[in-house]
């Protein structure tokens, strides 16, 4: 089975290996979405305030662009890119912590540089392979239909990331939405949006509403959380230019991707058969289409931050002292938003460098087509 039938990001999907082939439209389109996110991010690949990380780790990597280019951005450090199916030949086998690990070179004929390699591994097996407190950042993006228990996910994100070290996710919530009421509740669109939604749940992949990580990250145990969210238009509707460009990308995401993705969910969570996927398929393109349809599905990105662990202040507190004095340890600030603009670091935070600052800072709102 190709991946053009296949939910979502098909090498992130957890039915057998053989399930999981992907085809030349599928790795294009991946690489879309990749560019619609540095777009949207300013050109920025995290929005983490990292600072000379040494290991870093990218789960469900898809093509591997994000860590290939991140690499690149840090020569320092040691990328490792993860997923449940190679884009591209098997280099050679080893064990880590008694499982079989296999490392990949991502589409064979790409320049992989000597500070990544990319393993075949399942995020959401019982236990990663790595130790506890490893990575100084770990980033994981699109995973959406692709994981069953997204709390679990993050415990585990937080589990492996070292103490002063971050876990990003960036998301996307596929469900279109307008705010101008152009996208009708009738619309094809918008029955799209809660068919897929149910068939995911349906089929053990919910797909989370786009405020709901960051109460998972909290229960996790990350501080200092940051939300910043996007609004990615569904064709070149938006009078901006940056949106409008946006816009065109993601109408050809759509085009091309999104019946694979509903023909994957749709007849394995609800049942459909594949010509109802596709009439609804030639009912929902023209809307796609359509500029007087001012819709949008919303992207969010979350970064939280593994506290430091307490040491011992060497500090000996006399039994004779008067009273119960003791220190407390701070309580760690965290810090979330649904928009935010320039985010204040948290206390205890070094300064986050101006160029940093300005990758939080969401685009403006949306300006129709016309408007004044």
């Amino acid at each position: 089975m190709t991946a053009q039938e296949n939910p979502a990001k098909s090498m992130a999907f957890s039915p057998p290996a053989s399930l999981l082939e992907a085809d030349d439209p599928e790795l294009e389109r991946i690489d879309l979405k990749h560019h619609v996110a540095m777009l949207l991010s300013g050109g920025n690949l995290h929005l983490a305030p990292l600072v000379n990380p040494k290991r870093i780790l990218d789960v469900g990597t898809g093509t591997g662009i994000w860590a290939i280019e991140m690499a690149e951005n840090y020569p320092d450090s040691q990328v490792i890119g993860t997923d449940l199916s190679p884009f591209g030949c098997v280099l050679e086998e080893s064990s880590r912590n008694g499982k079989r690990t296999v490392l990949i070179v991502v589409l064979g004929m790409i320049r992989v540089p000597d500070n990544v390699r990319f393993e075949i591994d399942d995020c959401e097996a019982k236990h990663w392979t790595w130790p506890e407190d490893h990575f100084d950042y770990i980033h994981s993006r699109f995973m959406i239909a692709s994981i069953g228990n997204w709390a679990s996910l993050i415990r585990k994100a937080y589990k492996h990331t070292k103490p002063g070290g971050y876990f990003e996710l960036q998301e996307l919530d596929c469900r279109f939405s307008s705010d101008d009421g152009t996208l009708l509740p009738t619309s094809n669109l918008a029955y799209w949006s809660d068919r897929i939604t149910e068939a995911a749940a349906e089929y053990n992949r919910p797909i989370p509403h786009y405020t709901d990580y960051v109460h998972w990250f909290e229960k996790a145990g990350f501080t200092d959380i940051r939300q910043v969210v996007f609004k990615s238009p569904t064709n070149p509707w938006p009078k901006q230019k940056l949106l409008k460009e946006v816009g065109r990308f993601q109408l050809v995401a759509h085009i091309e991707g999104l019946e694979g993705i509903s023909l994957g969910l749709l007849t394995r969570g609800l049942e459909w058969k594949p010509e109802e996927v596709r009439v609804l398929m030639a009912k929902i393109r023209p809307e796609l289409k359509d500029r007087g349809i001012h819709s949008y599905q919303t992207k969010v990105f979350v970064t939280g931050r593994k506290p430091e662990k307490l040491r011992p202040t060497g500090l000996h507190i006399s039994s004779t002292n008067s009273g119960n004095s003791s220190t407390a340890p701070p309580t760690p600030r965290s810090f979330s938003s649904s928009n935010v603009g320039s985010p204040v670091p948290a206390a205890g935070d070094s300064p986050v460098p101006a160029e940093q600052i300005n990758a939080f800072t969401p685009v403006m709102p949306v300006k129709q087509e016309g408007s004044r």
